[in-house]
């Protein structure tokens, strides 16, 4: 692909072609992760014989990586549980990408996107001219590049739970650090820290904190990806 990036040059985010043919891999696996318990259905069985075709037919089949031809091609009911599950939270990146095609609202950093609704706003399965892939334009540069400095923002604290659980001056920690352009003015502060509605991010009760995370970190290597950070999607790290 001609979006290779080199350790020495500078990043090459993804043409609009690429990012609403990525935006249509990842409407596609999450629906098959969607949809893994329905074999024998007789509409999950339809559907699941519809993916690969359309997908080739609007032309985003070339961004298919190998692992997303053989996850989506896999008779329904043969996935396992984790494969399944790592499937359907691929809709948050698809989120991410839906927004910056002017498809869909970006959801709030906590709260986890409507797949089908989603997907649907980008005309999944329906003919090209009513997905992303006729036309695409992206969100300003600088737009996108927000959102991607506030969910590296929102990561690192989540994070950092793990090493440091306890309450935090997060606002004071961000401005002694200088290694990335953090901003904390998209995210909710409760006593110069991150709250997640209201809650501080050390008192969140652990489900709510681990759905969280997962939420964040899926978008954030959307971002990343946005950002050109590599060429191939499963390739981006979320490193904090």
């Amino acid at each position: 692909m001609d979006d290779f990036i080199a350790d020495d040059e500078d990043p090459i985010p993804p043409t609009p072609q690429r990012v609403a043919a990525r935006s249509m891999v990842l409407a596609a696996v999450a629906c098959r992760g969607a949809i893994e318990k329905g074999n024998g259905d007789p509409d999950a069985e339809e559907i699941h014989r519809k993916i690969m075709p359309w997908l080739e037919s609007i032309g985003a089949a070339g961004e298919l990586e190998p692992r997303e031809s053989s996850l989506i091609t896999t008779p329904l009911g043969l996935l396992d549980q984790k494969a399944q599950i790592n499937a359907s939270w691929q809709a948050e990146g698809m989120a991410v990408l839906a927004w910056a095609l002017h498809c869909a609202p970006l959801p709030p950093v906590h709260a986890k996107c409507d797949p089908a609704g989603t997907a649907n706003a980008m005309g999944f399965l329906g003919d090209m001219k009513d997905t992303p892939m006729y036309g695409p334009m992206l969100r300003d540069e600088d737009e996108i590049g927000k959102w991607a400095d506030t969910y590296m923002t929102l990561h690192w604290r989540l994070r950092l739970i793990d090493s440091n659980p306890g309450p935090m001056d997060y606002v004071a920690c961000i401005e002694k650090a200088t290694w990335y352009p953090h901003r904390l003015d998209q995210l909710d502060l409760v006593d110069n820290d991150v709250a997640i509605n209201g809650v501080r991010v050390d008192r969140l009760d652990y489900n709510t904190y681990r759905q969280t995370l997962s939420i964040t970190q899926e978008r954030h290597q959307a971002f990343n990806w946005l950002l050109g950070f590599e060429n191939l999607y499963s390739q981006v790290t979320t490193d904090t």
